[in-house]
């Protein structure tokens, strides 16, 4: 038997069967009335990053890996914001019913305290237990975990966000990025994600204005 011969068939057959594992970023045009920019680079990179933490969170809280992603990506602007830049926080949440730390965040109308954590693991894990510890969401657990599109909407419905387009947001961002594999997939997926086309993503990255920019620690409540 030829040993060289056969081990390159079986590496051969070994990238076949990781290409085709979990989801793939595909370049589609832009979904109508929303913000998500056809295949963003960083949107991909956001995903690769952070799939495994909303894989752990569904099995946990029974919250599809779908819907925190996608949370994810529109409420810090995949990880860019603010928010997300200066106090981990990756869901924009507010600092009710919190005695951690926080962060201010002015809006035109005022300013606004949101909650702060530690690490971008904890905002996931805090955003769990938000939507966990609040009956209005009790309904949406009721729903199979395939069910994106439901979720959406009541999050939408039960007050998540005031965005009248808040759901269509959120679904656009699954069905785009195929986010609803991950809904179905194992954290122990080997390549539970694989980007194809990577050097073809629309590049996004530009400096970030100063109102955005990450501002310095601090480990003091909001007053």
């Amino acid at each position: 038997m030829n040993i060289a011969f056969t081990s390159s068939r079986k590496f051969r057959l070994l990238l076949f069967l990781s290409a085709g594992i979990a989801a793939t970023c595909l370049l589609q045009a832009e979904p109508s009335g929303t913000e998500t920019a056809g295949y963003r680079r960083d949107y991909c990179d956001y995903i690769e990053t952070y799939c495994k933490t909303a894989i752990r969170q569904q099995k946990k809280y029974k919250i599809p890996a779908s819907i925190i992603l996608a949370q994810a990506i529109l409420e810090s602007s995949a990880g860019q914001s603010y928010l997300a830049l200066g106090g981990n926080n990756h869901f924009g949440i507010k600092c009710n019913d919190w005695n951690g730390l926080c962060i201010q965040k002015n809006h035109a109308d005022g300013s606004a305290c949101y909650r702060k954590y530690l690490a971008a693991a904890d905002s996931y894990e805090d955003h769990s237990l938000f939507l966990t510890g609040r009956n209005r969401y009790d309904p949406l657990f009721k729903l199979p975990a395939t069910d994106y599109k439901n979720w959406a909407k009541g999050l939408k419905q039960y007050g998540y966000a005031t965005d009248p387009q808040y759901a269509s947001k959120l679904i656009a961002l699954i069905e785009t990025y195929e986010l609803y594999r991950f809904d179905t997939a194992s954290e122990n997926d080997e390549i539970p994600f694989v980007i194809k086309n990577r050097d073809a993503a629309k590049k996004t990255s530009r400096p970030l204005p100063a109102s955005k920019r990450k501002p310095p620690h601090s480990e003091n409540n909001c007053p």
